[in-house]
């Protein structure tokens, strides 16, 4: 393969900015994935890692270590190898690697969080403080049913009678970032089946968008090509806009436990979308409320989780909805604060169009 001199610079993705330096080459069809040795360049461990794992590996790496990208990398220089963090650092993914590969087949079972948990250097000696473990929730004895918790969670909404009757919302909200600093308005559309959120950060526009068959991201006028699993979540948005049709969302919910979150008992579900995506949903086991959904996506170096929490539901056009909702990926956080909601206003299908401003 015929490779230029070239470097160019990119934007990967939103809202976690992340800047790498391409070699930009001819591709000849392969019916593999393109590698990350092949797509970055100075790339000299993870060489055979699919190229589009490297975002969310990255951001992996930054979570367990509780550190951002600057620790190992020079800002916006990101090929260069000036700093020794970043020998350090393929030194140790290189000693992950072979854990997996001589212990656990292959199977990503240690990671950097393993040793680091959040922390720039693992502890070597255990605390002498007791921990006091928090006991398990009691099973029930008799397992609800799937059916069983769907409904008492509808009618938790409002019932289904009223969620039928709202079929638009226009929403305003604030989004706060991690270091309080918020961006007001964020505007939300949504109908039917369909979505679309446009968010300012300064005069450079995101918008999401589903249309009912497909997902879209944009910067001010480019289009950000999105990951399946990205693609996927921005589905969601719109699919969960009409909580009456969750059965059809998820055909396939199963029961596995009593859990705590936030020291509120849930009834934890695995749910299967149609197209055979695989969450997890925690309803509160007291109110059936939804108060978090999950997902995640395999890397080499374990599942990079996307979680949504759903908190202070209110009463709006006759259903409740969450006003308070917390996003949660490794490295990456974010918190949508609900500001006033219109409901069953007419919106156009043009609006979740491409080609809409």
């Amino acid at each position: 393969m015929k490779r230029n001199a070239k470097i160019v610079v990119i934007l990967i993705s939103l809202p976690f900015f992340v800047l790498v330096v391409l070699k930009t080459h001819s591709v000849s069809a392969q019916s593999k994935p393109e590698t990350a040795g092949e797509k970055f360049k100075n790339i000299t461990v993870l060489n055979d890692m699919p190229a589009d794992q490297l975002g969310k590996v990255m951001n992996i790496f930054s979570a367990s270590l509780g550190k951002n990208c600057s620790f190992c990398h020079v800002e916006d220089k990101f090929d260069l190898d000036e700093k020794k963090e970043k020998a350090t650092a393929r030194e140790m993914i290189k000693m992950t690697v072979d854990l997996n590969k001589e212990h656990f087949r292959g199977r990503p079972e240690i990671s950097c969080n393993t040793c680091h948990s959040g922390k720039e250097r693992p502890q070597s000696l255990p605390g002498l403080a007791p921990v006091a473990a928090e006991a398990r929730p009691k099973q029930p004895e008799s397992r609800p049913t799937a059916d069983q918790i769907i409904d008492k969670y509808l009618k938790a909404l409002g019932g289904t009678a009223k969620l039928a009757r709202v079929t638009s919302r226009y929403v305003k909200a604030q989004r706060i970032e991690p270091d309080g600093k918020s961006v007001e308005p964020e505007e939300i559309w949504f109908k039917t089946g369909k979505y679309r959120a446009l968010t300012a950060y300064g005069k450079y526009m995101v918008r999401e968008e589903f249309d009912g068959s497909a997902a879209r991201k944009y910067g001010n006028t480019d289009e950000i090509t999105l990951k399946r699993d990205e693609a996927e979540q921005i589905r969601r948005e719109a699919e969960l806009f009409s909580p009456a049709t969750i059965r059809a969302i998820y055909p396939r919910i199963e029961f596995r436990s009593v859990e705590k979150i936030d020291g509120r008992e849930v009834n934890m579900v695995f749910a299967t979308t149609a197209g055979g995506v695989r969450e997890r949903l925690a309803f509160d086991a007291k109110t059936g409320l939804l108060v978090r959904r999950s997902a995640s996506t395999p890397t080499i170096f374990g599942n990079f989780v996307y979680q949504v929490d759903y908190l202070d539901y209110k009463n709006f056009g006759g259903v409740r909805i969450p006003t308070t909702i917390q996003y949660a990926m490794p490295n990456i956080r974010w918190t949508r604060k609900v500001t006033s909601v219109e409901t069953n206003v007419p919106i156009g299908d043009a609006i979740f169009s491409s080609k809409a401003q």
